[in-house]
């Protein structure tokens, strides 16, 4: 079960190319939802359909690029 997630942009994902088509599929007007797992979906409350990736460069996006982090606090 997925229990935090933050929003982005479509941009912001899109700026990962192996993901950029389905940014470009799914994306509606609004952010996208980057969650716990790394999957990516754009409803905040459904958990399809979602990008997912379990590659080391994903991973390092995730981290670096859009500052995805899981408080602390959540748990």
């Amino acid at each position: 079960m997925l229990r935090y997630s933050r929003a982005y942009p479509p941009e912001a994902v899109r700026a990962f190319e192996p993901a950029s088509d389905w940014v470009a599929t799914h994306a509606v007007a609004g952010p996208l939802f980057l969650w716990d797992d790394l999957s990516v979906t754009a409803d905040a409350f459904a958990d399809e359909p979602a990008y997912r990736d379990e590659s080391p460069e994903w991973q390092r996006f995730c981290r670096e690029q859009l500052r995805f982090a899981v408080p602390d606090d959540v748990g």
